[in-house]
Protein backbone atom coordinates (compact mmCIF):
# COMPACT_ATOMS: atom_id res chain seq x y z
CA UNK A 1 0.00 0.00 0.00
CA UNK A 2 1.30 3.91 -0.90
CA UNK A 3 2.30 6.04 1.59
CA UNK A 4 -0.36 8.56 2.25
CA UNK A 5 1.51 11.31 1.29
CA UNK A 6 2.80 9.43 -1.63
CA UNK A 7 -0.81 8.83 -2.59
CA UNK A 8 -1.93 12.20 -2.06
CA UNK A 9 1.32 13.35 -4.44
CA UNK A 10 0.21 11.45 -7.36
CA UNK A 11 -3.46 13.13 -6.70
CA UNK A 12 -2.43 16.28 -6.55
CA UNK A 13 0.03 15.64 -10.12
CA UNK A 14 -2.84 14.05 -11.74
CA UNK A 15 -4.47 17.14 -11.13
CA UNK A 16 -1.85 19.72 -12.53
CA UNK A 17 -2.86 21.32 -15.94
CA UNK A 18 -0.75 19.41 -18.46
CA UNK A 19 0.49 22.56 -19.50
CA UNK A 20 1.93 23.59 -16.35
CA UNK A 21 5.88 25.10 -16.87
CA UNK A 22 7.19 25.50 -13.11
CA UNK A 23 10.02 27.23 -15.25
CA UNK A 24 8.01 30.15 -16.41
CA UNK A 25 6.10 30.11 -13.51
CA UNK A 26 9.42 30.51 -11.21
CA UNK A 27 10.88 33.09 -14.30
CA UNK A 28 7.98 35.53 -14.35
CA UNK A 29 8.16 35.68 -10.36
CA UNK A 30 11.86 36.71 -10.50
CA UNK A 31 11.34 38.69 -13.45
CA UNK A 32 8.25 40.51 -12.49
CA UNK A 33 9.76 41.26 -9.05
CA UNK A 34 13.04 42.53 -9.74
CA UNK A 35 11.56 44.57 -12.26
CA UNK A 36 9.14 46.14 -9.65
CA UNK A 37 12.35 46.49 -7.18
CA UNK A 38 14.28 48.21 -10.02
CA UNK A 39 11.10 50.76 -10.95
CA UNK A 40 10.98 51.32 -7.04
CA UNK A 41 14.12 51.64 -5.85
CA UNK A 42 15.01 54.15 -9.62
CA UNK A 43 12.25 56.87 -7.86
CA UNK A 44 14.85 57.29 -5.21
CA UNK A 45 17.26 60.30 -5.40
CA UNK A 46 20.55 61.35 -3.35
CA UNK A 47 19.29 59.31 -0.32
CA UNK A 48 20.52 60.30 3.41
CA UNK A 49 21.67 58.02 5.75
CA UNK A 50 18.67 58.05 7.82
CA UNK A 51 16.53 57.41 5.13
CA UNK A 52 18.95 53.52 4.80
CA UNK A 53 17.04 52.88 7.55
CA UNK A 54 14.11 52.19 5.92
CA UNK A 55 15.02 49.09 3.89
CA UNK A 56 15.59 46.69 7.26
CA UNK A 57 12.47 48.25 8.78
CA UNK A 58 10.28 47.64 5.89
CA UNK A 59 12.10 43.80 5.65
CA UNK A 60 11.61 43.52 9.61
CA UNK A 61 7.68 44.67 8.90
CA UNK A 62 7.11 42.19 6.08
CA UNK A 63 8.33 39.55 8.05
CA UNK A 64 5.93 40.16 10.67
CA UNK A 65 3.44 40.36 7.83
CA UNK A 66 3.85 37.62 6.40
CA UNK A 67 4.46 35.47 9.77
CA UNK A 68 0.74 37.15 10.67
CA UNK A 69 -0.77 35.84 7.52
CA UNK A 70 0.73 32.33 7.72
CA UNK A 71 0.08 31.84 11.54
CA UNK A 72 -3.30 33.21 11.29
CA UNK A 73 -5.06 32.40 7.86
CA UNK A 74 -2.56 29.94 6.45
CA UNK A 75 -3.61 27.34 9.15
CA UNK A 76 -6.81 28.70 10.63
CA UNK A 77 -10.04 28.39 8.60
CA UNK A 78 -11.66 31.48 7.94
CA UNK A 79 -14.27 32.43 5.22
CA UNK A 80 -12.60 35.18 3.17
CA UNK A 81 -9.26 33.45 3.15
CA UNK A 82 -10.68 30.28 2.40
CA UNK A 83 -8.59 29.44 -0.68
CA UNK A 84 -5.32 30.01 0.89
CA UNK A 85 -5.94 27.93 4.10
CA UNK A 86 -6.90 24.97 1.25
CA UNK A 87 -4.09 26.02 -0.73
CA UNK A 88 -1.59 25.83 1.92
CA UNK A 89 -2.77 23.18 4.89
CA UNK A 90 -4.69 21.26 2.52
CA UNK A 91 -2.16 20.96 -0.75
CA UNK A 92 0.93 22.17 0.79
CA UNK A 93 1.00 20.28 4.12
CA UNK A 94 -0.48 17.37 2.71
CA UNK A 95 2.04 17.12 -0.47
CA UNK A 96 4.97 17.69 2.23
CA UNK A 97 5.49 15.49 5.69
CA UNK A 98 8.05 14.71 7.83
CA UNK A 99 10.11 11.97 5.86
CA UNK A 100 8.45 13.35 2.87
CA UNK A 101 10.04 17.33 2.87
CA UNK A 102 11.51 17.31 -0.72
CA UNK A 103 9.90 17.70 -3.89
CA UNK A 104 10.66 15.37 -6.78
CA UNK A 105 10.71 17.32 -9.78
CA UNK A 106 10.51 20.78 -10.94
CA UNK A 107 6.84 20.21 -11.74
CA UNK A 108 6.04 20.22 -7.92
CA UNK A 109 6.74 23.67 -7.57
CA UNK A 110 3.66 24.01 -8.27
CA UNK A 111 2.25 23.48 -4.83
CA UNK A 112 5.50 25.41 -3.19
CA UNK A 113 5.52 28.65 -4.94
CA UNK A 114 2.05 30.74 -4.64
CA UNK A 115 0.61 31.24 -8.07
CA UNK A 116 1.69 33.85 -10.42
CA UNK A 117 -1.39 36.32 -10.23
CA UNK A 118 -0.12 36.81 -6.58
CA UNK A 119 2.88 38.70 -6.37
CA UNK A 120 0.96 40.97 -9.61
CA UNK A 121 -1.80 41.54 -7.20
CA UNK A 122 0.50 42.13 -3.79
CA UNK A 123 2.40 44.65 -6.18
CA UNK A 124 -0.47 46.74 -7.13
CA UNK A 125 -3.19 46.53 -4.46
CA UNK A 126 -0.46 46.51 -1.72
CA UNK A 127 2.91 47.70 -2.25
CA UNK A 128 1.68 50.79 -4.89
CA UNK A 129 -0.54 52.30 -3.14
CA UNK A 130 1.85 51.92 0.58
CA UNK A 131 4.42 53.75 -2.35
CA UNK A 132 2.19 56.57 -3.14
CA UNK A 133 1.32 57.25 0.33
CA UNK A 134 4.82 57.18 1.77
CA UNK A 135 5.63 59.63 -1.62
CA UNK A 136 3.80 62.35 0.57
CA UNK A 137 5.62 62.13 3.18
CA UNK A 138 9.39 61.07 1.19
CA UNK A 139 9.61 59.68 -1.80
CA UNK A 140 13.05 58.22 -0.87
CA UNK A 141 11.29 55.99 1.80
CA UNK A 142 8.29 55.26 -0.54
CA UNK A 143 10.87 54.04 -3.20
CA UNK A 144 12.89 52.20 -0.57
CA UNK A 145 10.09 50.54 1.04
CA UNK A 146 7.87 49.43 -2.14
CA UNK A 147 11.34 47.76 -3.13
CA UNK A 148 12.01 45.91 -0.04
CA UNK A 149 7.88 44.88 -0.05
CA UNK A 150 8.50 42.98 -3.57
CA UNK A 151 12.18 41.76 -1.96
CA UNK A 152 10.24 39.80 0.75
CA UNK A 153 8.03 38.30 -1.35
CA UNK A 154 11.20 36.96 -3.49
CA UNK A 155 13.30 35.87 -1.03
CA UNK A 156 10.08 33.96 0.87
CA UNK A 157 9.77 32.17 -2.44
CA UNK A 158 13.17 31.47 -2.78
CA UNK A 159 14.08 30.43 0.46
CA UNK A 160 11.02 28.44 0.62
CA UNK A 161 11.79 26.62 -2.23
CA UNK A 162 15.41 25.95 -0.71
CA UNK A 163 13.51 24.48 2.25
CA UNK A 164 12.25 21.77 -0.04
CA UNK A 165 15.36 20.73 -1.76
CA UNK A 166 17.33 17.27 -1.34
CA UNK A 167 19.11 17.85 1.97
CA UNK A 168 22.84 16.99 -0.81
CA UNK A 169 21.83 19.63 -2.81
CA UNK A 170 24.41 22.87 -2.39
CA UNK A 171 22.20 25.25 -1.59
CA UNK A 172 20.74 23.22 1.80
CA UNK A 173 23.71 22.91 3.18
CA UNK A 174 24.15 26.64 3.07
CA UNK A 175 24.71 27.40 6.83
CA UNK A 176 21.49 29.74 7.14
CA UNK A 177 19.03 27.98 4.46
CA UNK A 178 20.21 24.65 6.58
CA UNK A 179 19.11 26.18 9.64
CA UNK A 180 15.80 27.30 8.33
CA UNK A 181 15.41 24.22 6.41
CA UNK A 182 15.42 22.77 9.71
CA UNK A 183 12.75 24.48 11.27
CA UNK A 184 10.63 24.35 8.21
CA UNK A 185 10.92 20.36 8.50
CA UNK A 186 9.53 20.87 12.54
CA UNK A 187 7.02 23.03 11.04
CA UNK A 188 5.43 20.56 8.67
CA UNK A 189 5.23 18.05 11.56
CA UNK A 190 1.62 17.76 12.49
CA UNK A 191 1.41 18.64 16.00
CA UNK A 192 3.47 21.61 15.37
CA UNK A 193 2.08 23.00 12.18
CA UNK A 194 -0.48 24.98 13.78
CA UNK A 195 1.69 26.43 16.57
CA UNK A 196 5.42 26.98 16.03
CA UNK A 197 7.88 28.13 13.12
CA UNK A 198 5.80 29.90 10.80
CA UNK A 199 8.68 32.24 9.26
CA UNK A 200 10.36 31.04 6.37
CA UNK A 201 13.50 33.48 5.71
CA UNK A 202 14.48 34.55 9.45
CA UNK A 203 12.79 33.33 12.78
CA UNK A 204 12.70 36.52 14.58
CA UNK A 205 8.50 37.02 14.66
CA UNK A 206 8.91 33.18 15.87
CA UNK A 207 11.31 34.13 18.34
CA UNK A 208 9.40 37.53 19.68
CA UNK A 209 6.36 35.85 19.85
CA UNK A 210 7.50 32.36 21.65
CA UNK A 211 6.62 30.09 18.82
CA UNK A 212 9.98 29.20 17.55
CA UNK A 213 10.74 25.77 18.23
CA UNK A 214 14.12 23.77 17.65
CA UNK A 215 15.21 20.47 17.85
CA UNK A 216 18.18 18.76 16.05
CA UNK A 217 17.72 16.86 13.08
CA UNK A 218 18.55 13.68 13.11
CA UNK A 219 21.16 11.95 12.10
CA UNK A 220 21.09 10.20 9.03
CA UNK A 221 21.55 6.19 8.78
CA UNK A 222 24.89 5.20 7.04
CA UNK A 223 25.17 3.63 4.03
CA UNK A 224 26.15 -0.44 4.66
CA UNK A 225 27.51 -0.22 1.83
CA UNK A 226 30.32 2.52 2.20
CA UNK A 227 31.11 0.26 6.00
CA UNK A 228 32.09 -2.90 3.45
Amino acid sequence: MNHPTEAFRTRYRASVHPRYNPWLHASFVLGYGLLCITLSWRSTHQIQPWEWLTIPLALVFFNLCIYLIHRYLGHHKHGFAKLFYARHTGDHHSFFTPGHMTYDSPKDWRVILFPTWLIVLHSLAITLPAWWLLKQLNPNVAGLFAGCMILGYLLYEIFHACEHLHENHPLARLPWIKQMRQLHALHHRRELMQSRNFNIVLPLMDYLFGTLHWEPAAPQPQDSRKLS
